[in-house]
């Protein structure tokens, strides 16, 4: 462990420089102008180009846009995440600890990225999606298993990019300042109002966020207590380089009420978590671009047991990360070289003091040959209390006729246990949850064949076949005392068909159709993986009334599952089906544009 803890200093040291150099380096070259615009091979990936990206790439990718984001009137993030195909996201208390499941659950974590850095939570290997007000995003893109190198170690499960920002300056006579203000309410209790102000400058925008809110909860000691705030600054300068500043703050106080068969009525928790980002990309001459980004996160957690127990868990997490793209103007091929350095730091009361190192280093490959788009990329990743691991991901695409897509790729890589994994989770209460120091890695290969086609402009129909093989898969198992412990499954599998539609029929309704069968099993047992239902389905239909009012209805179906490893019938969960609704009607009063709307949940 000493010689991989020196190693990784000297890694940690060389990317730094290495960020930094070529950052500087970028800097000092001018990118050429021509009609006020820098040309840039499609192939590129940045988040104007993602759409081409998507059509054109091998990897299977999903996205969600900003104005399909504000028309549909989602309340939270989560709630925008789970609308998408394939996706299902499960709230935990405060929302922290969010799980965000890909093709049905029973593999790895997902990876989310704000903007391109990791920010998954070291709780529970989940998120606090909260953190993140919806009033911000400008896209959401998810991208499935197996996912490319570039995107960063944790993501064998698929990975989930947020993309925020201010809104664009479409003129100089633009409004220099904009708001808005959202105020709901609801059942059990609820009260919700956020605020988002914009002030536009020349070449650049502040925008600031602020929120707070209550829930009574469904049952006893699951009320919560919530506050955010945000701010983001962005310039861009003549030369066509950009700035971020992005800052975060949230706060949550809940109840653990705990499982039906181990309440816990009186365990609580007090959560607070703020973010620091900095980010800077620009152009290399003619073909080429550059991005950094240096993130800080501080987060505070005080648990309260149902025996009355206090602990408290600080974390620190400081990272850098940066990537350089070179491309064909004709964009036939590109090269990204990238990596990430990050220092982890964790001081909990009742598993004591743990840090990690972690770098990685990745490059990729794509290149254009008549009809089929190709891609190679491979990644290192190294940690102090684990070692060196590599990762690598294949993939080829065809074009069979202007219409149709043929997508496959392959992939490698490895999870290494989180820290809550290892030692002691506090999300959902000490009560309920433990680790295990003995943990091993996961070795995980994935596979994809994929078919997209567009029958007219508005009937699109993807398809695709996967598998994902896992060794030592880490699943949580429920013990005699009711309390949940990781362990290593030696060998695991699951396998199955995504099938989505999207079907327009004029510009007031349309539908999306998402559904996806899965086999699972674990070798081990000979029976099937938690929390991955054989059966899933969504089908969501949006329409546009004469009078401008906007219904949204959406139908989910659930086959039945198992919460434990040993699948015995007390952790079935049954299958399920939901309906939910929304109502939004645009009004103007006093010439300020208002929007009243009703969402309903589980009819």
């Amino acid at each position: 462990m000493n010689s991989n803890h020196s190693v990784c200093h000297i890694f940690f040291g060389c990317i730094i420089c290495l960020l930094v150099s070529t950052t500087s380096y970028a800097q000092q070259i001018k990118a050429p102008v021509s009609g006020g615009a820098i040309k840039l091979a499609p192939i590129t990936v940045t988040a104007e180009q993602i759409s081409e990206y998507v059509k054109n790439h091998p990897q299977n990718v999903a996205v969600l846009n900003g104005k399909e984001i504000k028309d549909r009137n989602f309340l939270e993030l989560g709630e925008a995440i789970d609308s998408m195909p394939g996706v299902e996201v499960r709230q935990r208390g405060g929302g922290m600890g969010t799980k965000i499941f890909i093709r049905g659950g029973g593999s790895g974590p997902v990876l989310v990225l704000i903007d391109g850095r990791p920010v998954n939570s070291s709780q529970y290997g989940g998120v606090d999606l909260g953190s993140v007000p919806i009033e911000t995003v400008k896209n959401i893109i998810v991208f499935k298993p197996p996912v490319p190198v570039w995107i960063g170690p944790g993501s064998s499960g698929g990975a989930v990019n947020i993309v925020t920002g201010s809104p664009k300056r479409v003129s100089t006579e633009m409004l220099k300042t904009k708001s808005r203000l959202k105020i709901d309410s609801g059942s059990y209790g609820a009260v919700n109002a956020d605020c988002t102000c914009i002030a536009f400058q020349e070449k650049g925008s502040v925008t600031v966020t602020a929120g707070g809110g209550h829930i009574d909860g469904k049952r006893i000691n699951s009320d919560r207590d919530r506050g955010n705030f945000s701010f983001n600054w962005n310039k861009k300068n003549k030369d066509q380089t950009k700035y971020d500043i992005n800052g975060r703050y949230y706060y949550t106080n809940h109840g653990c009420s705990g499982p039906t068969d181990n309440t816990t009525p009186d365990a609580r928790q007090r959560y607070q978590k703020g973010s620091l980002d900095f980010s800077m990309d620009g152009f290399w001459g003619e073909a080429g671009r550059f991005s950094m980004k240096s993130y800080l996160d501080i987060e505070d957690l005080k648990d309260r047991t149902q025996s009355g127990d206090v602990s408290t868990l600080d974390t620190l997490k400081a990272g850098m990360k940066g990537e350089n793209t070179w491309s064909q103007e004709e964009g036939e091929w590109a090269l990204r070289l990238g990596g990430l350095a990050e220092e982890n730091t964790v001081n909990h009361t009742i598993s004591g003091d743990h840090h990690r190192e972690k770098v990685s280093v990745h490059a990729q490959h794509d290149r254009e040959m008549d009809d089929f788009t190709g891609s190679l990329g491979l990644r290192g990743d190294l940690t102090n209390d684990f070692g060196l691991f590599p990762a690598i991901n294949a993939g080829l695409s065809h074009s069979a006729g202007s219409n149709t897509l043929i997508k496959a790729n392959i992939g490698y890589c490895v999870k290494i246990p989180s820290f809550n994994q290892l030692y002691q989770p506090s999300h959902g209460s000490v009560d309920q949850v433990r680790g295990n120091p003995d943990l091993s890695e996961e070795d995980v290969f994935s596979y994809n064949l994929g078919l997209e086609h567009k029958f007219s402009r508005d009937i699109f129909v993807n398809a695709t076949l996967f598998r994902t093989d896992t060794r030592d898969l880490i699943a949580y198992q429920r013990g005699a005392d009711l309390i949940y412990r990781p362990v290593n499954i030696s060998q695991a599998y699951k396998q199955g068909v995504e099938v989505s539609l999207k079907y327009k029929w004029s510009g007031n309704v349309s539908v999306d159709v998402s559904y996806i069968y899965q086999d699972t099993k674990n070798k081990q047992t000979g029976g099937e993986l938690t929390y991955a239902p054989r059966n899933s389905g969504k089908v969501t239909g949006k329409f546009v009334l004469p009078t401008r009012t906007r219904i949204e209805a959406i139908f989910k179906a659930k086959g039945s599952q198992y919460s434990t490893i040993d699948n015995n019938q007390s952790g079935r969960l049954d299958a399920y089906n939901t309906v939910d609704m929304k109502i939004i009607h645009p009004v103007l009063i006093k010439l300020f544009p208002c929007e009243i709307f009703v969402n309903i949940y589980n009819l």
